[in-house]
């Protein structure tokens, strides 16, 4: 079991002006070669700076603008469920289908590592502005898409901003707040997805059905403009953390982003591709005995050998530098274990309850997505509790050990339904699985961050690798869902129903009820007894959780006694002592920034 850790962030920390009289420059009679200049401060154990903390109503404004950044992507992901039978159904195209959330997954998953680099050269408010534009022109382009090839296309331009958009917000609260107020916000980020979920479907459904399912695409840009306005008018732009501010013209900037690790990006995309692709047509297109589904999990698995490989090779400048994994390599992989198991086991409910409901009840999309609202709900309300009981205690692994197993529970009595059981029963299920999902679902993310609080200038690559670690997740658990239920169908159809037509029944659950009525009841047995494997697989996704969690560092983060009074005020004692910190943190700034300039970024 991992042992508490205090943190000392915050006896550490020093006031602006404090700051300022130490390192300001000599006097105006000194010659010019002997004035200091300004540096970034140390790449490697750089402080947060205590000038751009915000609280109050300004934390509250700038926190509105992301949360209606936050929202857009949230309701996107969730919205298109309900609207791609239809969609299939208008282009006769129900074998790609699939494609248009894994195109979205696919892109937002590779460019997820590529964004926490890019934010080391880049402010993270004009990054998130120009991923909210990327994002709405992927959506336009959905819109009035021709095709589903179009549609396709249109995703993955909208993932790639996703992926911006997701990092850069997560970069700015690194930036603006400090440590012990992050799991509330963490917290509020968490409720936005659970309520996000909650309206996707139904507005999707309402669209769909009403409106027609382009609607779906162009209400993003109806949320999308407040949020543009928003980001744009209320966020501060803020230098990277650890750039050197010596170093910002167009042509430094341009060659900074020439220096980026391009090679590795390329290798991150080429094996989630091949991934993905794998995952995405075997056992439902292609059986997995196929050559070139066989090919894509090898070429995956070797790029995955290769990125590692090449990021060990290039040091620094690496799209994830393996200065992420050498401070304390055992509790970083933990949070990576923690936010992909936790990803997995989110959306494998999320998608086998609706369909449960659809399967016993009768119920069309819309009202399924009614039917989760227990589990939502209950996801929100927790994220919501943990982040406030962390940021008053000041400790978060109990959450990542202990919730889980609420979640284990719950997923076990799950797989224990029939198409009689009550709905009272399947709601008071659906709540213990949110419990155990929604105390974890952002400590994972804020771990890593408090991981990395006397290193500032990682913190972007380093969120970005459980980020990619969750998008990762909940790529290859969806997969697996499909996989898994379509072969149990496959298996149990014959033996319970064999008049029912599997082929048409794997087109929509609500297929069943087009059959004829005395075949309808052993085809509900024969689809609920398939459903169980989805059901019983987020029990594994739990336990997993909760081993990986223990690997994680106990850290506490709640400042000495008096400090958070102090900070408030702008005075932190001993000053004395912090004034050494400063200078020998900008010592070794000057030091390790030019070695970290050196070798590329």
């Amino acid at each position: 079991m991992s042992k508490p850790i205090d943190s000392p962030a915050l006896s550490e920390s020093l006031t602006l002006e404090d700051a300022a009289d130490e390192r300001k420059s000599p006097s105006a009679d000194a010659p010019p070669s002997q004035a200091k200049k300004p540096v970034a401060g140390p790449p490697g154990t750089m402080q947060q700076d205590p000038s751009l903390i915000l609280q109050g109503k300004k934390l509250a404004v700038v926190f509105t603008a992301m949360l209606l950044a936050l929202f857009l992507i949230a309701v996107d992901q969730s919205i298109l469920a309900t609207a791609l039978p239809r969609i299939a159904s208008d282009f006769n195209a129900f074998e790609k289908q699939g494609w248009c959330s894994s195109a979205f997954v696919l892109t937002q998953t590779a460019f997820i590592l590529w964004f926490g680099q890019f934010l080391r050269i880049y402010s993270a408010k004009w990054t998130l502005i120009g991923c909210i534009l990327l994002f709405e022109i992927g959506s336009i382009i959905c819109g009035a898409a021709p095709n589903v090839m179009a549609i396709i296309w249109g995703r993955a331009i909208s993932g790639v901003g996703a992926a911006g958009m997701f990092v850069s917000m997560l970069q700015i609260l690194a930036q603006v707040t400090r440590l012990e107020d992050r799991p509330r916000l963490f917290g509020l980020f968490g409720a936005c997805f659970g309520a996000a979920s909650v309206i996707g479907p139904l507005a999707g459904g309402g669209l769909t059905d009403h409106a027609g399912w382009r609607w779906v695409f162009w209400l993003n840009l109806c949320v999308g403009a407040p949020s543009l306005l928003g980001c744009t008018f209320l966020l501060k732009s803020m230098l990277p953390i650890g750039a050197d501010p010596t170093k910002r013209s167009p042509r430094d900037l341009f060659h900074q982003t020439l220096r980026m690790d391009w090679i590795g990006a390329t290798l991150v995309l080429g094996a989630v591709t091949a991934l993905v692709y794998a995952l995405q047509t075997g056992g439902n297109q292609k059986p997995w005995s196929d050559g070139g589904v066989i090919a894509c999990f090898v070429i995956a698995g070797v790029l995955f050998v290769a990125i590692v490989i090449w990021m060990r090779y290039k040091g620094d400048s690496a799209l994830v530098p393996p200065a992420v994994f050498k401070k304390s390599p055992v509790s970083i992989c933990g949070i990576c274990g923690a936010s992909f198991f936790n990803r997995c086991s989110l959306l494998m409910i999320s998608y086998a309850v609706p369909v449960f409901f659809q399967v016993t009840r009768h119920h069309d999309a819309t009202k399924s997505g009614v039917d989760l609202l227990a589990y939502m709900l209950s996801v929100v309300i927790t994220v919501i509790g943990a982040g406030r009981v962390v940021s008053a205690t000041g400790r978060y692994w109990y959450f990542l050990v202990g919730a889980p197993a609420f979640g284990a529970i719950g997923a076990g009595l799950l797989y224990t339904v029939t198409p009689s059981t009550s709905t009272a029963k399947i709601i008071g299920y659906q709540i213990l699985c949110g419990v155990g999902t929604g105390a974890t679902l952002q400590n994972s993310l804020f771990a890593m961050q408090a991981e990395f609080r006397h290193e500032m200038r990682l913190v972007a690559q380093a969120t970005g690798v459980a980020s990619f670690s969750q998008f990762l997740g909940g790529t290859v658990s969806l997969a697996i869902e499909q996989a898994a239920l379509s072969t149990q169908l496959a298996k149990n159809f014959p033996i319970y129903a064999p008049r029912a037509p599997l082929a048409i029944v794997k087109q929509s659950p609500l297929e069943i009820y087009s059959l004829p009525a005395d075949i309808v009841p052993s085809a509900i047995f024969a689809y609920v007894k398939s459903l169980k494997i989805v059901f019983v697989i987020p029990v594994a996704y739990y336990i997993l959780g909760i081993v990986s969690a223990l690997f994680i560092t106990n850290i506490s983060i709640k400042p000495p006694k008096g400090d958070a009074k102090d900070v408030e005020k702008g005075k932190v004692a001993p000053v004395e002592e912090a004034k050494e910190k400063v200078e020998q943190d900008v010592a070794e700034g000057v030091a390790e920034g030019e070695v970290a300039r050196s070798e590329g970024i």
